[in-house]
């Protein structure tokens, strides 16, 4: 294995040890960009397909979520972005979201009149991605073989266009 390491540049002719710019270009860059113009045109779906995907995991944190009165069961919602999906819970009227999810160690004050102990953390997000954990990796590894399979194809008939 090749490690590649720094070197000093010699020095130029006034003596100082100013190192020169080093220039790159890229070979097929208007390919590549053609390229990634066809791939930034699948990922545009990705937005539903990440919204689909937390919808999944929502719609089983909604059965593990603790329950009192349902306003944070009321508050758990699914988002999708090119990169990523996302389930959250609460609100700024739904505060305890984050002490119920991870716990609260020092919750008793009662030199304000605060009364109750500690909370236990209950992970109930975590816990739902965990139990769907496979079915989303199995649903990422189907959307990179149709988006794989969609841009080869896509290549081959530029290529083609390109020959004639």
């Amino acid at each position: 294995m090749t490690w590649l390491k720094s070197r000093k540049e010699p020095a130029n002719e006034k003596g100082n040890m100013a190192r020169t710019p080093k220039m790159y270009s890229l070979q097929g860059d208007k390919e590549f960009r053609k390229m990634i113009s066809v791939l930034d045109s699948k990922f545009e779906d990705l937005k539903e397909f990440h919204q689909d995907l937390a919808e999944i995991v929502m719609a089983r944190a909604l059965t593990r979520v603790p329950h009192r009165s349902g306003k944070l069961k009321e508050t758990i919602r699914a988002s999708g972005t090119k990169t990523a999906g996302r389930v959250r819970a609460g609100f700024k009227r739904v505060p305890y979201a984050g002490p119920v999810h991870f716990g609260w160690a020092t919750r008793p004050n009662l030199s304000q009149g605060h009364r109750g102990g500690p909370i236990m953390p209950n992970p109930f997000l975590y816990e739902a991605l965990d139990d769907r954990r496979d079915e989303v990796i199995q649903a990422y590894f189907d959307k990179i073989d149709e988006l794989s399979q969609m841009t080869f194809n896509e290549r081959r008939a530029y290529d083609n266009r390109r020959r004639r």
